[in-house]
């Protein structure tokens, strides 16, 4: 019977129609069995996820404070101005046109898809007035142009393209990989074939993904991933800061003004005013009276002078910026994840999984450069959030938690003194008549102008540590930068010398590396002494030149300015190491870089930390460099010779300066330099001979106070003047006039001849701090630097240190 019904036509299309709905059945059931146990874990959070609402508080930045409290920068309560992500992209005038289209035609439902956008179209430039009063109305509150509001709108709308491109990467990757997995491919399979894929245009995993699984993926698949990846993230649904750190009053009044609404519509569409904090640095300038009656003789003034000192520290504390960039978050993500500390202090488990609490919101201050970028982890607060739960249950709250708090070595009033000293404006490091300068602009020609005439003003740097301790008390760079730009002349011209030629941005303190000259060759007497190379009463000849049948190669300074005249005859008999200290002979220190040799040269600039990082929490310290272009491998024996006086292929800063001369002082134990308080680092024993370190002092002393000592006192038209007179305090110092490459700017060379270095010790009764001045192509150490570190050591007195 049942047989001969399916013979039937009849019985064959019912059986037809049972076999087409229990395939339809089969593929609901299997897309239902997909979906539950393939990605059913997911859709289960997704589904959970929109029954929460997360709402998030802000935070404060902690405070950079020097070593005794005072607070350099610090978060400011404030207003940022804020406009929507749809006013700033146009969709909100798009779509409030589509809205008032069909509001207002009586025929809409009978009309095409192209009419109504037609009809849109027609209303868009009313609904985008609308929107151009919102940023009038910011320019005008802010005396900003509207050029640059627009620029700032374009920037922020770049930003989040930025990372919405960025975040829909990710999400299409954990997408394909889910479905790949709902397919039965393992992860280790799929990691195969995206390896075995020769597309080099397929540049992002997602990209390569997908051709991998082009075969798999059904259209459907495709939809629903695709939905996945375009949700909206956070950045495209809030307020984005335009202007921030407004005034209150600015602020309150547009507080008010965002409330208004003309008829059904704001005012002044996406119009935020938000809550804010504004970073500030209260000590970045100051006034700071110098008393000119211990200047040298030719600058001498018995009336005080004060100077306002502005850009104090700029180039340590740094600055921070409010836009975020796609490597703000990868920084973020890969600290997490390579700090335990601060993953523990950052992340909390939550309803909605594991909330980074630090996260980046688009408009956060995040730090930019120096002490504010190197340490943003530990200056960066934790917002606050509250997790309000829609399904009933119990909500979540964190509160928020400040910044860690930061405390410097630094002595914020000694900094300011010191960068008043190096203003031009009190001589020191302008170029005076004494300082002979000769340098020409066409050194054939001697009538041609001076490169450098009197009143020119000179980049300078100087540095102060504590011998104890390690500790950097003062590191100043002039000229100095204002973050706002104030610091630029209004004036083309003398904004263009100031950027080409005086370069506030360059830190010369840590940041530039450059020859040491003479003051070098007390690390090298030690050095030599430490690989039996010098006997400590050992006498070397000094002839003059180097090389006997080589007169014009290889010359020490006296024979370059007095030829025939050499420090034997100077001195009545050849020089032993204090004496060859005393008046920085050239030939003793040729001598010993020729009898250290090129791997002995370079193992004693590498003891006292030449080429290897300071450890300072700076982004712009460089570590020196050994051999031309840092290759150590090339260094020759000329180059030895060379280097035994400073010169040759061979740089540091002036905070490597001062950190080796303190280590001399603590008998050749080196404490690397700290700017950070409270973390003092371990000291290492360089294994230098007591002897050669008592006959190291002994020479520096001699240099400062005997009168045939390079350091001891400068001649002028005036007379002649001690460069050291601060009562009760004793100096070890040594001169450095380091030959340097000239500065060309435009192809002109705007800048020839040597730096001018002083590095000293100094202390009531033993060597208590090290001070390494340099001024950039100011000649004679002694006339142009000596000066300099004196009146350091007036401020260190002034400031209760000495």
């Amino acid at each position: 019977m049942g047989t001969l019904f399916l013979r039937t036509k009849f019985g064959r299309r019912l059986l037809l129609v049972f076999a087409i709905v229990a395939l339809a059945f089969a593929a609901l059931a299997t897309q239902t069995a997909r979906l539950t146990v393939g990605r059913g874990d997911a859709m289960l959070a997704e589904a959970e996820s929109r029954l929460i609402r997360q709402q998030w508080r802000p935070t404060v930045r902690g405070q950079i404070r020097d070593r005794h409290g005072r607070v350099l920068a610090l978060d400011l309560p404030s207003f940022d101005v804020a406009v929507d992500y749809d006013v700033i992209t146009g969709e909100w005038a798009q779509r409030e046109a589509a809205r008032a289209a069909r509001q207002r035609s009586e025929r809409w439902d009978s009309m095409s898809r192209e009419q109504r956008e037609a009809a849109a179209r027609e209303l868009l430039p009313e609904f985008n007035r609308r929107a151009d009063r919102t940023w009038d109305l910011i320019a005008e509150s802010t005396g900003l142009s509207r050029a640059e509001i627009d620029a700032r709108r374009i920037a922020v709308q770049d930003e989040v393209k930025s990372l919405v491109a960025r975040v829909q990467g990710i999400r299409a990757e954990r997408e394909l990989r889910a479905y790949a997995g709902s397919l039965g491919i393992s992860q280790a399979e799929l990691d195969r074939r995206t390896q075995a894929l020769d597309r080099p245009d397929a540049i992002r995993e997602a990209d390569r993904l997908r051709h991998v699984l082009a075969r798999e993926i059904t259209n459907e698949a495709e939809r629903t991933i695709e939905r996945e990846i375009a949700e909206p993230i956070r950045e495209q649904t809030v307020p984005h800061v335009i202007v921030p750190a407004i005034d209150d009053d600015t602020g309150f009044r547009l507080r008010r003004i965002a409330q208004q609404r003309d008829e059904r519509l704001p005012a002044y569409p996406g119009l935020a005013i938000l809550e804010s904090h504004a970073r500030d640095y209260p000590l970045r300038e100051m006034d700071i009276t110098i008393d000119r009656s211990r200047f040298p003789q030719p600058l001498r003034n018995d009336e005080s002078r004060t100077v306002r000192v502005r850009g104090i520290a700029s180039h340590l504390l740094g600055t921070v910026r409010r836009r975020l960039y796609a490597e703000d978050v990868d920084r973020r993500r890969d600290a997490l994840g390579a700090d335990p500390r601060l993953a523990a202090r950052s992340v909390s488990k939550t309803a909605v999984g594991d909330v980074d609490r630090g996260r980046y919101f688009p408009g956060d201050a995040v730090g930019n450069t120096g002490l504010e970028r190197t340490l943003e982890d530990t200056l960066r607060g934790m917002r606050g959030v509250t997790i309000d739960r829609l399904d009933e249950a119990d909500d979540e709250h964190f509160t928020p938690e400040f910044g860690r708090d930061v405390t410097l070595t630094l002595d914020a009033m000694l900094q300011a003194r010191v960068h008043a000293l190096l203003d031009p404006s009190l001589g020191l490091t302008a170029v005076q008549p004494w300082h002979e300068h000769r340098e020409r602009q066409d050194p054939s020609d001697p009538a041609s102008p001076l490169l450098m005439p009197p009143g020119t003003p000179m980049n300078a740097a100087a540095v102060v540590i504590e011998v104890e301790t390690g500790e950097i008390l003062a590191m100043v760079s002039t000229p100095s930068f204002m973050p706002d730009g104030s610091h630029l002349p209004a004036s083309e011209a003398e904004r263009r010398e100031l950027i080409d030629i005086r370069r506030p941005h360059v830190d010369r303190a840590v940041g530039t590396p450059l020859p040491p000259g003479s003051i070098a060759k007390a690390l090298i007497y030690c050095a030599a002494h430490a690989e039996g190379l010098v006997g400590l009463d050992e006498r070397i000849h000094c002839t003059g030149h180097l090389l006997e049948d080589q007169t014009d190669r290889l010359r020490c300074w006296i024979y370059k300015r007095n030829p025939g005249m050499n420090h034997d005859i100077d001195l009545g008999h050849a020089p032993n190491g204090a004496e060859a200290l005393k008046v920085s002979c050239n030939i003793y220190f040729y001598t010993l870089g020729q009898r250290l040799g090129p791997e002995g040269i370079l193992e004693t600039y590498r003891r006292f930390g030449m080429g290897e990082s300071l450890g300072l929490p700076l982004d712009h310290a460089h570590s020196g460099f050994l051999g031309r272009a840092g290759d150590e491998s090339r260094v020759s024996i000329g180059d030895a010779i060379l280097m035994g006086i400073g010169q040759g292929p061979v740089a540091w800063t002036p905070v490597h300066a001062a950190d080796a001369y303190a280590t001399l002082a603590r008998g050749g134990i080196r404490v690397r330099p700290t700017l950070i308080a409270g973390n003092p680092p371990e000291g290492i024993d360089l294994g230098l001979h007591p002897g050669a370190i008592r006959e190291t002092l002994r020479g520096l002393h001699l240099a400062t106070n005997d009168p045939r000592g390079t350091a001891h006192a400068i001649p002028t038209d005036q007379g002649r003047f001690n460069i050291f007179d601060v009562p009760g305090v004793t100096v070890w110092g040594k001169t450095g006039t380091a030959t340097a490459p000239s500065l060309i700017v435009d192809e002109r060379v705007v800048r020839r001849g040597d730096h001018s270095w002083f590095v000293l010790l100094c202390g009531r009764d033993r060597p208590q701090y090290a001070v390494a001045v340099v001024a950039e192509y100011g000649g004679s150490g002694g006339r142009v630097s000596g000066p300099i570190a004196n009146q350091i050591i007036h401020a260190l007195v002034d400031e209760g240190y000495l």
